[in-house]
């Protein structure tokens, strides 16, 4: 076979092949869910800050309500420092977004704060960017979230 009919054969082949690389939006969005439900188990666990340190990218920001952005996993220590070590903090995701590229994505849902011994909670919403890292793990670059309604009021 002639030399330029190999290469015209190898082509489509080797874009097949990259494709084949790339996970589906719907099985990246399944791994995001699962990534997040484990970060929210990490929480029980260990609690909320060492669980939002553990999981965040080295190249992470945050967006501290009422202060500026700062960046790195260093200012995700600094500002979970400062929570209570009695709070609880329980999460679930509602539903995640991927990237076609499949190495980016977010997820959303709500939680439930409380303090270990005291009644009452608070509820927020929240969405957390993740990335894919090249080890294939998934970190949280980015998080925010706001104040939402009690679960019955929703």
């Amino acid at each position: 076979m002639p030399p330029l009919m190999q290469r015209l054969i190898a082509l489509p082949a080797m874009g097949l092949a990259a494709c084949a690389t790339v996970s589906s939006p719907a099985a990246t969005e399944q791994e995001l869910l699962d990534t997040d439900r484990a970060f929210a188990a990490r929480a029980m666990e260990i609690g909320a800050g060492p669980a939002f340190v553990e999981f965040a990218a080295e190249d992470v920001t945050i967006f501290p309500a009422g202060a500026a952005p700062s960046s790195g996993k260093a200012a995700v220590e600094a500002w979970t420092s400062h929570w209570p070590e009695d709070m609880i903090v329980e999460w679930m995701p509602e539903a995640a977004h991927a990237g076609a590229g499949g190495d980016f994505g977010y997820t959303w849902g709500y939680a439930t704060y409380t303090q270990r011994g005291q009644e009452g909670a608070s509820y927020g919403k929240y969405i957390t960017i993740w990335q894919r890292q090249q080890d294939g793990t998934w970190m949280w670059i980015a998080d925010m979230g706001a104040g939402a309604p009690a679960p019955e009021d929703r």
